[in-house]
């Protein structure tokens, strides 16, 4: 039985929730998602069970972690967009903000689209941000065009500009060519 001197004194360590996502992606890129377990992913971050789900409710919450800040990033360059600009001219340049990932979050990025790919079922984790982006999308469109969200133009027109985006971010993470940005841009330029 261990007494209470066997303890670490002071403040508890703090844990880097992004570089135990960077291991668990890792882990789940090199041996496939299912193969991996928390506790796998807990051993090999070094921190606990309970540290690793106070974290991460799930495995998918460890995947989709990174979501969030692409679409803050591509939001508030919308609201920077002149209004005189096109909607085109304007989402094409927002999704190059949003896609210029900072450097320290590049490789965690790449993992995190791999390991989407090659599990269809995560995609599902991600409908909802991936809808409401894709709402933001329709929304400006509409207002920059003076058409309706409801108007079928804007609707394809939205989301082939969201899935053209998408796809050029998992062939860049698949191929490890270039900087996000820049192939994003360049399929975005296929629209033209």
């Amino acid at each position: 039985m261990s007494s209470t001197s066997d303890r670490p004194t002071g403040r508890p360590r703090t844990i880097d929730p992004a570089a135990v996502s960077l291991v668990a992606l890792r882990l789940f890129d090199e041996q496939g998602f299912d193969a991996v377990s928390m506790d796998d992913v807990a051993t090999a971050a070094g921190v606990s069970r309970r540290s690793l789900f106070r974290l991460f409710p799930s495995k998918a919450s460890l995947v989709w972690g990174g979501l969030d800040e692409f679409a803050v990033r591509f939001t508030d360059e919308l609201r920077l967009r002149p209004a005189s600009e096109s909607a085109w001219v304007a989402l094409r340049a927002a999704y190059r903000v949003g896609a210029t990932f900072p450097d320290d979050t590049i490789e965690i990025t790449r993992h995190r689209l791999r390991v989407i790919r090659a599990n269809p079922s995560l995609e599902r984790g991600g409908e909802a941000a991936s809808t409401a982006l894709t709402g933001v999308i329709e929304r400006f469109m509409a207002e920059r065009d003076g058409g309706s969200v409801d108007d079928l133009a804007t609707r394809v027109r939205a989301h082939a500009l969201a899935a053209a985006a998408s796809t050029a971010l998992t062939w860049w993470a698949t191929h490890g060519e270039g900087r996000p940005e820049d192939v994003v841009d360049e399929a975005l330029a296929l629209f033209g």
